[in-house]
């Protein structure tokens, strides 16, 4: 390595000079053209660092399009970008895309992990291509002159990635709101390692409360869950807790099962994103179904117990914490202009804008994530179009994202419809440059539930319109069939089928992995 540094460093200089291998035989130039060629796009010197320009020795003639994530947007934009015109670049530390509908049912053994876990390689045949590739790492920073991406992989090894199209659609984390204790002592939901988390740490409680010479008030905590925020992930792993303690607890250790205890707490309203009717509906079931609904907020978490703002303090021996999200570290660091909630600011088509005048927003940007009040509105208020410009082939999807103009909610739908937006936009002028690309139009196509035993809701069409509600068994039927249809591939459908017909017959696994 040392060797190749100090040729790279002598073919540098030689670079510099205006004819470098003008002097050498015509085969010796030949072959050092060669090299100094390979050396300028595969590599470069920084500093006391080596970083190499990710890149396949096949020149296709085609655009290279970089997207960071493996998120809904990302994802839906892998799978229908037409690799016929683009050459694809993937950049996740996660190499599958999550099917967060199904992510509760997974914390208790309904599902495998594997079976809510969707490959990158199985959305986009054309990965396999030399030309394509997948990079298990993440983006620490771009550089929008130079058009490439600076990342970094699970050891620590840096590498440049160079692209003519970014696509940037991180997603988000869950927002703490700066609650002391709610990262070190709760777990967040979603992704496959707090759900197998979450599933490991009910099992191990259970076993511990089975100890003999555990004392009562010890036990009652360690068989105590809270669940803080009801909305629908919330909701759903609730329902599917009792679920699981009304089915198989109360089969495998009848004395346990009636000792858990599930307390749902919000501090608005349950499901607020529903009709009254439904909302009610809703809570009648959980509450039938052993979940105790609290209205309140919580103000600190220790490793035993949750103080809330009025004065109640809880026991628990786990917490699930589903309270909303809030932007990344990376985002926020990036140079381009933000939302008041830290998310990338983008144009009706979805093009990253950024201050022309970088002085007028100093004292206003979002820099990091605890700079982030959620309670503040989102909507662009004062600065005007005026102010900001696109940044040059560089767009943003999904939660990490949003139109001042009209935010959107950070939900799957939004960021996949995003991303089916902009495949088809790229395809589109792939073919025709000169193609007039219409805005984005997102269409709400309602919202899905399940409540557990057997039940669910479904709200379809635009909230404040005229729309369709159910509920019961046909909807908990119509809530299997839709995510089931919706899976990436045929694979993960088989494995979600087997696996509801064996929960069905012999009950959920209670195995500690």
């Amino acid at each position: 390595m040392q060797t190749f540094r100090g040729l790279t460093k002598a073919l540098t200089a030689l670079q510099k000079r205006p004819n470098p291998v003008s002097h050498l035989p015509e085969l010796t130039r030949w072959h050092a053209e060669s090299v100094l060629e390979a050396l300028s796009r595969q590599s470069a010197l920084r500093g006391n660092h080596f970083r190499s320009y990710a890149s396949v020795p096949l020149s296709t003639q085609k655009e290279r399009v970089v997207i960071l994530g493996t998120g809904w947007a990302a994802a839906r934009l892998t799978k229908d970008i037409n690799c016929n015109y683009h050459d694809i670049t993937v950049i996740s530390p996660r190499n599958h895309m999550v099917f967060t509908p199904l992510l509760t049912s997974a914390c208790v053994g309904t599902l495998d992990l594997r079976s809510v876990a969707v490959p990158v390689m199985s959305l986009q045949k054309h990965l396999r291509e030399p030309q394509n590739n997948y990079f298990l790492g993440s983006a620490e920073n771009i550089d929008p002159n130079k058009k490439t991406v600076h990342c970094k992989d699970e050891d620590g090894t840096e590498f440049d990635v160079a692209y003519d199209k970014l696509v940037i659609a991180t997603g988000s984390q869950g927002s703490t709101f700066g609650i002391p204790g709610v990262e070190k002592y709760s777990h967040p939901l979603r992704d496959i390692h707090d759900a197998n988390a979450i599933r490991n740490n009910l099992i191990a409680n259970w076993s511990k409360a089975n100890t003999p010479n555990r004392s009562s008030p010890e036990r009652e905590r360690l068989l105590s869950v809270i669940v803080v925020g009801g909305g629908p992930t919330g909701v759903e792993f609730a329902g599917e807790l009792c679920d699981f303690i009304n089915k198989d607890l109360r089969r495998l250790d009848p004395e346990r099962a009636t000792e858990m205890k599930v307390t749902l707490i919000e501090a608005q309203q349950v499901l607020g994103t529903f009709d009254a009717p439904l909302r009610e509906y809703a809570a009648n079931k959980l509450n039938k179904q052993g979940v105790h609904l609290m209205k309140g907020m919580v103000k600190k978490l220790t490793a035993t117990e949750a103080h809330l703002s009025n004065g109640d303090i809880l026991p628990y021996g786990m917490a699930v914490w589903s309270t909303g999200v809030g932007p990344t570290s990376f985002t926020t660091g990036l140079s381009f202009a933000k939302t008041a909630r830290g998310r990338i600011a983008v144009d009706g088509e979805m093009r990253v804008l950024q201050h022309i005048d970088p002085e007028t927003a100093q004292g206003t940007e979002v820099h990091k994530p605890s700079d982030v009040k959620m309670d503040v509105e989102e909507h662009d208020t004062g600065h005007g179009k005026e102010k900001y410009q696109q940044v040059d082939s560089c767009w943003a999807l999904g939660d990490c994202s949003a139109n001042m103009e009209s935010p959107l909610p950070a939900l799957a739908q939004v960021a996949e419809q995003q991303g089916k937006y902009l495949a088809k936009a790229f395809n589109k002028l792939a073919k025709d440059p000169s193609a007039k690309i219409a805005p984005f139009n997102y269409k709400h196509m309602g919202s899905m539930a399940s409540i557990g035993g057997n039940d669910a809701l479904i709200q379809l069409g635009e909230q404040g319109k005229s729309h369709i509600s159910m509920k019961g068994l046909k909807s908990y039927i119509a809530w299997r069939s839709a995510y089931l249809t919706r899976l990436g591939n045929a694979q993960n459908r088989f494995y979600v089928i087997v696996n509801w017909l064996t929960t069905r017959i012999f009950g959920r696994d209670m195995s500690r992995w």
